[in-house]
C-alpha cells in the first residue's frame, strides 16, 4: 500500500506482513532521540496537543489536513476490520523487498 515505504523512507522498520502491530514512526522529527516505535496491535495511542503556541495540523495519507488546538487529542488504534490484499501465488515478501531494495547486487 506505499506505507512500508513511506515509513522506511523515514528510518522506520521493515515489518512482516503477518505481524500484527502498529509501527509508530516520527516524520522529520526535530530532535535525533525520536525513533520508530513498534507497538503490539491491540495498543491504543493517544496524542495529545500540549501548546498552541504554533500551527498544529493533523493529515492522515496525504488528505486535506484538519486543524488542532490545544488539548485535543488523537486516538490511534488497529480497526476492528480485516483487509485483505490480492497477491500473485508465487510472490514472496522477502523477494520482493530484495527485487525493491536490489538487495545482493552490486
Amino acid at each position: 500500500t506505499g506505507s512500508t515505504a513511506y515509513s522506511l523512507s523515514a528510518g522506520g522498520p521493515i515489518v512482516f506482513p503477518s505481524v500484527g502491530c502498529l509501527c509508530l514512526t516520527p516524520i522529520c522529527p526535530h530532535t535525533l532521540t525520536n525513533r520508530p516505535v513498534i507497538l503490539p496491535d491491540t495498543s491504543t495511542i493517544r496524542i495529545r496537543v500540549r501548546s498552541a503556541d504554533g500551527e498544529t495540523f493533523l493529515t492522515v495519507d496525504g488528505q486535506t489536513g484538519q486543524p488542532l488546538q490545544q488539548s485535543d487529542v488523537v486516538i490511534c488504534r488497529s480497526s476492528e476490520h480485516v483487509v485483505r490484499l490480492v497477491r500473485p501465488p508465487n510472490q514472496k515478501f522477502f523477494d520482493v523487498l530484495r527485487a525493491k531494495l536490489k538487495w545482493g547486487e552490486r
